[in-house]
């Protein structure tokens, strides 16, 4: 008589484990998602400056949209403030010149050789 309800408590003992296994899985899974997304993101904007004009502010546009000219009302990409983007030349102007694009608090950074080394340069980091 007392074996009724065991299969019911070993069932939601399994099914507890499991799901809170399958929900780390998801979480850890949208964690590199978006650490790799980022990842891209910035090494496009490194890649686009050192291509096109430097510009930082379409620099930083593409880190945080997608886009260097993003759509009215757009919204950065995981919440991503532009303060949290930097983006500098540094070595310019000269043969070593190169655009540089990180989220320091993601460790992520990327440098990008610039194509046209008599470049315009500002003096320094950008600030948003």
């Amino acid at each position: 008589m007392k074996r009724r309800g065991q299969s019911l408590v070993e069932t939601s003992l399994i099914l507890a484990a499991f799901l809170g296994l399958l929900l780390g899985m998801v979480s850890i899974g949208q964690m590199l998602f978006v650490r790799q997304t980022f990842s891209e993101r910035v090494h496009e904007g490194a890649r686009w400056g050192a291509v096109n004009r430097y510009d930082v502010t379409a620099i930083r546009n593409l880190v945080l949209y997608g886009s260097t000219a993003p759509a009215a009302g757009a919204t950065p990409f995981m919440g991503l403030a532009p303060s949290e983007v930097v983006v500098a030349q540094p070595g310019c102007p000269g043969l070593q010149c190169r655009v540089m694009v990180a989220i320091p608090a993601q460790g992520i950074q990327s440098t990008e050789p610039a194509e046209n080394s008599d470049r315009v340069t500002d003096d320094g980091p950008s600030k948003p």
